[in-house]
């Protein structure tokens, strides 16, 4: 996805709170930020993509603190979603129909996307969430064609996002399962915000979920010559591919280079231009087939 103006703020507000995070308003602080802004003015002279722009100030503000500023927020985000979880089971548990049962899941997936620390002006709350699993509602669902389409296929390629929501990612992974797909999680080659690694995989248990976990290649820039092989290859043969949260969407353009189409996209929209993107308002939940 190509930049948009406010994403310019947006990119330099959140690199650097995560820099004053760790180290307050010193000195070296405001020299990391000065830099962050120097960066950015470099890169946007080379690609005005969004995901390549976010992920290379990443890189250099990680490099520069020598510390994971989400390290505590991926923990608390993991042990809320690990709590509720065995409730979002129970509420499943009572549903029989397979459909709505898939759709629910699908629903209760969404409100761990609400978990993301990387969006200027966004604010969440891990008690609110909670009750999200009872009245979240889809502005743009397409769940029952999916279900449909899950029916169908033996190959389902699952891209996670954020920690803490690849936790309740379990449930909608068992539903595919349960209709007779092979699903093939895809998580983080590295660190990148409070997004979920191989190590996230397994401790939030979805690895075990899974029939297999693999990494998508470097950051969230999921370009196609930066793609590792075997994700290139699940993305190639798989019948279905789930795409979590924003930075998975804006990086549609450059997936539909290998597969045009065949995406279940799951998200919520947490700022204007994804919003306008998928012609909702900020805040509307989506599942969308493209």
């Amino acid at each position: 996805m190509e930049v948009k103006p406010e994403c310019i703020p947006c990119l330099i507000d959140v690199r650097c709170r995560e820099v004053i995070r760790v180290l307050d308003d010193s000195p070296e602080a405001f020299k990391i930020c000065l830099e962050v802004v120097q960066t950015l003015l470099k890169l946007l002279d080379e690609t005005r993509h969004t995901t390549k722009l976010a992920t290379e100030l990443y890189r250099l503000v990680l490099k520069r603190l020598s510390v994971d500023p989400y390290k505590g927020d991926k923990e608390a985000a993991n042990k809320w979603a690990l709590k509720v979880l065995p409730s979002a089971i129970s509420m499943l548990g009572e549903v029989d129909d397979p459909l709505e049962r898939f759709r629910a899941a699908v629903r209760f997936s969404l409100v761990g996307n609400a978990i993301d620390l990387g969006v200027s002006g966004y604010r969440f709350s891990l008690e609110e969430l909670e009750k999200a699993f009872e009245t979240v509602r889809l502005e743009v669902d397409d769940t029952v064609e999916a279900y449909d389409r899950v029916r169908e296929a033996s190959r389902v390629l699952y891209l996670c996002d954020n920690t803490g929501e690849v936790v309740l990612d379990r449930l909608l992974v068992r539903e595919l399962k349960r209709l007779g797909a092979s699903v093939t999680v895809v998580v983080r080659s590295e660190p990148y915000q409070n997004d979920a690694t191989m190590e996230d995989a397994y401790e939030s248990g979805i690895a075990s979920e899974a029939d297999k976990v693999i990494a998508a290649g470097e950051g969230t820039y999921l370009s196609p010559d930066l793609l590792s092989k075997p994700f290139l290859e699940e993305l190639e043969n798989s019948d279905l591919v789930v795409l979590k949260g924003m930075a998975n969407y804006e990086n549609l353009s450059l997936l539909q280079r290998v597969r045009p189409s065949g995406y279940l996209l799951l998200l919520k929209a947490k700022c204007r231009p994804i919003a306008e993107s998928l012609g909702v308002e900020v805040g509307d939940y989506v599942a969308k087939l493209v």
